[in-house]
């Protein structure tokens, strides 16, 4: 997240933001340095010290610009298909050069709060309002039994794609097409309790 200063340029900034995020695929976050994504960019240092607070804030800006598109998905009619999709794109963005850099930015984020206050803010927060708006759907549509557990099976779902991204575990289509099954088993509308 930017900091509040003078108006910087669109093309700076997404300069930057490329910069930014090819430094990090390259060398991870160990040689990331405000000075390497200036010289790669065009641009000043201080440029780049006036639109963001520290290095954890610009690298997670850049992955979350990177990660935001590759997930972006046109939605059907089915919001259950729409989870499973949502769950197989994201996979897919984390078994790439952006899983890797978001890995190295939440190890990252362990001794710097503010990176991962970013990604909360700009990735997890919006996927997870993503994700409850589809589960509310289903429920509102009869998919799903109304006591459904929206926010634990929010839980679960990423809590099990980033254990495999951080434990270096395979992102595997058939590993993703198991994970909805699970999150979902018994709580398809007409399924018994147990």
């Amino acid at each position: 997240m930017a900091v509040v200063g003078r108006p910087r340029s669109d093309e700076s900034h997404r300069a930057i933001l490329q910069a930014a995020y090819d430094l990090l695929a390259e060398d991870g976050l160990s040689g990331f340095t405000f000075e390497r994504v200036a010289a790669r960019a065009g641009v000043s240092r201080s440029t780049i010290y006036r639109w963001w607070p520290s290095k954890g804030a610009l690298a997670a800006e850049s992955a979350l610009r990177a990660l935001s598109a590759e997930v972006a998905f046109t939605p059907g009619p089915s919001p259950i298909e729409n989870f499973r999709r949502r769950l197989q794109f994201v996979a897919a963005a984390l078994k790439g050069r952006t899983g890797r850099i978001i890995a190295g930015m939440l190890a990252e984020g362990q001794q710097d709060p503010e990176t991962i206050d970013i990604f909360a803010e700009g990735y997890l927060e919006p996927a997870r309002g993503n994700l409850r708006a589809l589960l509310r759907q289903a429920i509102a549509q009869g998919q799903l039994r109304s006591d459904f557990d929206v926010e634990m099976a929010i839980d679960v779902s990423f809590a099990a794609l980033y254990h495999q991204l951080l434990l270096r575990r395979p992102l595997d289509e058939s590993w993703v097409d198991r994970l909805p099954n699970l999150i979902l088993s018994g709580s398809l509308a007409g399924v018994a309790q147990a």
